[in-house]
């Protein structure tokens, strides 16, 4: 990974030698303290690391300060246009800022970062395509522009602990905004593709866009966009480190795409199987480890399962049990489940 300046967001480091964070932003309103709360708990337990909210006005600011009490994750507030809900959001307790250079003044900009150094919290600028002024030059250069006048105003006043987003719907042009700033800065960068839409494509735009970024060792923390809920997010997020081998969060599964050559019910078997692997691995964090094959031929399905820790290949209405390369035994279909499940057990010392 490219080697930035680290800055630490509660109990969170971005950037230096610590692991690519995981964000996502609460979908409801800030005053709406139960329901923002509800929220939190399930980002956690999808594996959410940081959490951003949006604060419209004083009843937010008032909101933060109670949610902060009663939650251990990091918050961010998001602020736009007026900078004294920034201020105060700091006053409240939050452990990072998000403001938008295009729509603060320069002068409310100082007065955050003011607050920012005095209460040793971190400020994100964070550039949006959406929300700057495109010069003749065109989106990239115009954001780029943006991040480095940004960048500058911070440092004229002695602040350094700063966290760089250059936002786009589009694949291409946030890499290339990305890429240009990265050669010009060592601040740690948040990634993202904004406003990336829902479903497949989202999720696709997301993959490629901060998978590429981060391939290249650009980036520290991320947030996957979709209009979706904020723990289906953090699942994508996750889901993108751990392709990538950056981080693991939970069993390596590996299983086929399935064709004529299959005689086994595989989707349902995989599909099973999945959610009560990943059911186990939260109660038991050694499974993050384990790489697992669920194959349903003959073809590929021996050589995948004898290279993972424990995989299944499937015959006809058989499967072969291997565990750590070696062959253990075949079972029938209605017995495999049992068999696989206390072979992992096993080996977790589940």
């Amino acid at each position: 990974m490219r080697k930035t300046h680290c800055v630490k967001v509660g109990n969170i480091l971005i950037g230096g030698d610590a692991p690519v964070s995981v964000q996502t932003m609460i979908k409801v309103q800030t005053s709406h303290t139960e329901e923002v709360i509800k929220q939190i708990k399930k980002i956690q337990c999808a594996g959410g690391e940081i959490v951003r909210l949006a604060v419209l006005n004083k009843d937010d600011v008032f909101s933060l300060k109670k949610i902060k009490k009663r939650v251990s994750i990091p918050l961010v507030a998001d602020i736009h246009y007026n900078y004294t809900l920034g201020i105060e959001s700091i006053e409240a307790g939050v452990d990072k800022i998000r403001v938008n250079p295009s729509n603060i003044p320069e002068s409310g900009m100082k007065k955050i970062i003011k607050k920012a150094i005095e209460k040793k919290i971190p400020v994100r600028l964070g550039l949006n395509s959406g929300s700057i002024k495109i010069k003749r030059t065109g989106l990239v250069a115009s954001i780029i522009d943006s991040a480095l006048d940004s960048i500058k105003l911070c440092e004229d006043m002695g602040f350094f602990d700063i966290v760089i987003s250059l936002k786009t719907p589009y694949v291409d042009d946030t890499i290339s905004a990305y890429r240009a700033v990265s050669e010009r800065c060592d601040y740690p960068l948040h990634l993202g593709i904004t406003e990336a839409g829902s479903g497949y494509y989202g999720f696709a735009k997301n993959a490629i866009g901060i998978g590429i970024l981060l391939y290249e060792g650009i980036g520290n923390t991320i947030r996957v966009s979709l209009t979706d809920s904020p723990e289906i997010e953090v699942e994508c997020a996750c889901a993108i480190l751990q392709a990538l081998g950056l981080r693991r969060f939970q069993p390596e599964i590996i299983s086929c795409p399935v064709c004529g050559r299959c005689q086994v019910p595989l989707d349902r078997i995989v599909s099973r199987f999945k959610k009560k692997i990943i059911a186990f691995s939260k109660k038991n964090p050694d499974m993050k480890n384990l790489k697992i094959a669920i194959m349903g031929c003959s073809v590929n399905g021996p050589g995948e399962a004898k290279q993972a820790d424990i995989g299944i290949a499937g015959g006809k209405d058989r499967f072969a049990l291997f565990v750590k390369g070696k062959i253990t035994g075949t079972y029938p279909l209605k017995q495999i489940e049992k068999e696989f499940f206390s072979r992992i057990k096993e080996m977790t010392n589940g």
